[in-house]
């Protein structure tokens, strides 16, 4: 059984998250020293509670570089009205975000691991900011009464955990897939996922998709 996802929690913490990543920026801009304390300082969140999110100063800045070339939802949906188009848009961004900063995206996952590693492999120390969850929730808001909370949970950790840079990098690294054919790939997945959930167009055999 899926678990709900807690958007008030998860919203809080997104939040929390922000505001270290915003401050960290401005103290980049000022050319201050970077680091969770200062981080922390500068939002008015206490240190312990920065630390739950961010270990050392270079994950910190890493991700405040990385979070500033994200795109408001509205954005990146634009004026598209159909569920598919709408998820496809937020994986294309995913996709194009993490192709285009793939040295920091690298980077961000080898600290990332380290962390696992520092903390016993507890993947409960390790905060990640979850920014596909809500994207992909709000891609998929036209249909969610259709779907009902349920359906529309499993789709949104299933569309979570097949993009982002851990997909796009297990295509390169692991498929040895060019660019071009690692979008194709992943667009073929996310479709069949889609097809297992959304309703089929009126007049089309699913397997003909």
């Amino acid at each position: 059984m899926v678990q709900a996802i807690d958007d008030g929690r998860a919203g809080q913490k997104a939040r929390t998250r922000g505001a270290l990543l915003a401050a960290a920026r401005r103290l980049m801009d000022e050319g201050a020293i970077v680091s969770v304390t200062t981080a922390a300082e500068a939002a008015g969140i206490s240190k312990a509670t920065a630390y739950r999110y961010f270990s050392d100063p270079q994950t910190l800045t890493i991700e405040a570089i990385l979070d500033a070339r994200m795109q408001p939802i509205e954005v990146i949906l634009g004026d598209a009205t159909d569920p598919r188009e709408r998820v496809q848009r937020v994986r294309r961004f995913l996709f194009a975000l993490t192709r285009d900063s793939e040295a920091q995206f690298r980077q961000f996952m080898a600290r990332s691991m380290e962390f696992w590693l520092a903390h016993g492999g507890n993947a409960v120390e390790m905060v990640r900011g979850g920014r596909r969850l809500p994207m992909y929730r709000e891609a998929l808001a036209p249909i969610a009464d259709v779907l009902g909370p349920e359906k529309l949970d499993r789709l949104v950790l299933m569309l979570a955990a097949t993009s982002g840079m851990e997909s796009f990098l297990a295509l390169k690294d692991v498929c040895r897939l060019d660019d071009t054919t690692a979008d194709a790939t992943a667009e073929a997945i996310t479709d069949a996922l889609l097809d297992r959930f959304l309703p089929k167009p009126s007049g089309t055999d699913a397997a003909e998709r």
